[in-house]
């Protein structure tokens, strides 16, 4: 029942570029994140305990005084990290029985599965004696909320310490980033929802969430170096590089690491590493920083060592809503299964901006087929390019087909993408339409017509 992955969920990206965060052996791409407070506001600060705490940093708990409360079966956990992951904000029905049927093959009686666990779950809290005012599952139109107090969810907390250390890091305030971000990474426990993740569910979100982590002790290393310890991160930086042999930041803060410990040729290596994992994976060299840096220890360039010099910034600069495209286009080449991704808000520079710096990340990548199609008012010429690109797209290629502009069509437009969505089989096909709203306030009725699909808010 929970072998497979459903996604319909709608992310908040930040319009400007902010630097990433992330820690050991998780995903890549932080792209579920708190809205960026007004220019000069203050960051919040972590809430008191109120003496329970959700605990989705690891292992599925609901942790009280007198211990943890039980949850039963995995239909509960499943239900209930969805919630999590979307607390206080109502979920579908229809999104939550995506969760316990992710194959589409709910049975007759899945409203009244579902009833009972929602049900069950109420009861958890009851007998667990959790204040309303700290923690409610309410239902409201057209599905359920879990209101939940500040401070009572682990993943808020996290966000915030998170935040507190990037902002100080950025600020010129290493040891204070430190402090912060050691914090924020205490609260883990394991992967998000670790429970779920070892039975085969692959939701996007949980693997944003775990990307948080990484960028969180990416962070907390480029801190620490700042600070001139650099023999306390290089243990947890060999491991981040070998779980995630690809991802460049970390082998940055690894090979400077390595040099200012003076283990020039190990830093040397881990480049090397690093070099012949993306030719093989991506057919792509590493980035300009990384040769830079490689090139400086080759020379032994005095600026690498902070006492000689201004120290280096490996702050991570990707953009986080092109991380989320490509993290949703990896999803479904892995799963060899089709998404469908709205870039919703005002039309204009942002979203012809991230468009453009997706088709320019996917050229340089030479493997995957980009379509753009005709819309048409009454999304008669929508339908007849989706159905021309999917003839021609294969299981072992992917095809990116991108539609802009969609608020100008009628609504056959969730029929149109449904249809397509519904026979690419296991084609692994990346929808990525643009539109001034959200899809559900332009056409009513698309979240139960097009399964898997993502909402990202530019």
């Amino acid at each position: 029942m929970f072998n497979q992955t459903m996604s319909r969920t709608i992310v908040r990206v930040p319009a400007a570029r902010r630097p990433v965060v992330p820690q050991s052996g998780s995903r890549d791409a932080e792209l579920t994140r708190v809205r960026p407070n007004p220019p000069g506001a203050a960051r919040p600060t972590a809430p008191a305990d109120p003496g329970v705490s959700f605990r989705l940093l690891g292992p599925l708990e609901i942790s009280t005084a007198t211990g943890p409360l039980p949850l039963r079966g995995m239909n509960q956990r499943a239900v209930l990290a969805f919630l999590l992951l979307h607390a206080n904000q109502v979920v579908a029905t229809g999104d939550l029985m995506q969760v316990l049927w992710p194959n589409g093959d709910a049975p007759a009686t899945a409203r009244k599965v579902l009833q009972n666990t929602v049900s069950a779950l109420r009861g958890v809290l009851a007998r667990g004696a959790v204040p309303t005012q700290v923690a409610s599952l309410v239902s409201q139109a057209p599905g359920y909320m879990l209101r939940l107090a500040p401070g009572v969810l682990d993943l808020q907390r996290f966000r915030i310490l998170a935040d507190q250390g990037r902002d100080a890091l950025a600020a010129g305030q290493p040891e204070s980033a430190a402090r912060s971000l050691r914090a924020a990474l205490g609260l883990w426990r394991g992967r998000a929802a670790q429970e779920l993740a070892e039975s085969g569910i692959d939701w996007p979100q949980l693997a944003m969430v775990d990307s948080a982590r990484t960028a969180a002790f990416e962070d907390y290393c480029d801190a620490e170096l700042r600070n001139g310890r650099h023999h306390e991160v290089i243990a947890g930086l060999e491991a981040e590089a070998a779980a995630e042999p690809s991802r460049e930041r970390s082998c940055h803060l690894l090979m400077l690491a390595l040099y200012r410990a003076g283990h020039q040729a190990e830093a040397l290596r881990a480049y090397e590493r690093l070099h012949q994992q993306l030719s093989k994976d991506f057919g792509v060299q590493p980035g300009r920083e990384a040769r830079d840096l490689h090139q400086a220890i080759i020379s032994q360039d005095p600026a690498l060592h902070p006492s000689d010099g201004p120290d280096l910034d490996f702050s991570s600069q990707g953009d986080p809503a092109l991380e989320l495209l490509l993290a949703l286009l990896a999803l479904v080449q892995r799963q060899r299964r089709p998404h469908v991704v709205t870039l919703a808000g005002s039309p204009g520079e942002g979203q012809g901006r991230l468009l453009s710096e997706l088709e320019s990340a996917l050229c340089q990548d030479g493997q995957v087929t980009v379509w753009h199609v005709r819309t048409g008012p009454d999304g008669a010429a929508l339908g007849d390019d989706l159905r021309a690109a999917l003839r021609r797209a294969t299981p072992y290629r992917p095809l990116v087909v991108v539609a802009e502009n969609l608020h100008d069509v009628g609504g056959a437009v969730p029929d149109c993408v449904g249809e397509v969505i519904r026979t690419a089989g296991r084609t692994p096909l990346l929808v990525v339409l643009t539109a001034r709203a959200e899809p559900e306030s332009l056409w009513p009725g698309w979240n139960a017509a097009v399964p898997w699909s993502t909402t990202v808010r530019v």
